[in-house]
């Protein structure tokens, strides 16, 4: 009795464990080798189908998109034309934050703010918004790069967000710009 009540503890315990452990994170390099940032190995480039179907508007359409087979877990990576400086990160922040609230009145707000990552001051910031049939957590972040806004996102269905919250921030983490 006590063994078979240790045996299915440890096998609770060890789920967990097991589940963090799959999600296997490989350096990459991105627009151009200008970036390298950390990404699941088994995500692939979302197909051109989807990315019209998810991403409409031609002005709007992300550099890459990484995804997950379900697209259920998204990496996106846009290097947007309006040009900026090192020290308007936190400013940056600040009006994508305000915008975003606008659009999204009923988003629930994580948390932001600008941090170092790899010698380079980057903006974040999390929330969670109401999409067509669910929720979804969003983790913004950027820097410059070339004087230019580098928009990255993680992103994941709010039901996979226990599952993903410590590799987001793996990825996050591991943010080299290479060129400016």
């Amino acid at each position: 009795m006590k063994s078979t009540l240790f045996k299915s503890l440890l096998l609770i315990l060890f789920i967990p464990v097991c589940l963090k452990a799959q999600i296997k994170l490989e350096k990459k390099g991105f627009l151009d080798n200008k970036i390298e940032l950390s990404v699941p190995a088994d995500f692939k480039p979302m197909s051109a189908e989807m990315l019209d179907k998810k991403y409409p508007n031609r002005n709007q359409k992300p550099n890459l998109v990484l995804t997950d087979e379900d697209a259920e877990v998204n990496i996106v990576i846009s290097l947007i034309p309006q040009p900026i400086k090192p020290e308007q990160i936190g400013a940056f922040k600040d009006f994508q934050i305000n915008s975003l609230k606008k659009m999204h009145p009923d988003a629930k707000w994580m948390n932001d703010g600008v941090r170092a990552i790899n010698g380079k001051n980057v903006g974040y910031f999390k929330f969670i918004s109401n999409a067509v049939d669910q929720t979804v957590f969003n983790y913004y972040f950027f820097t410059d790069l070339d004087g230019k806004v580098l928009l990255l996102s993680f992103n994941c269905t709010e039901k996979l967000l226990p599952k993903w919250k410590e590799t987001a921030e793996s990825i996050v983490s591991s943010l080299k710009v290479t060129a400016n």
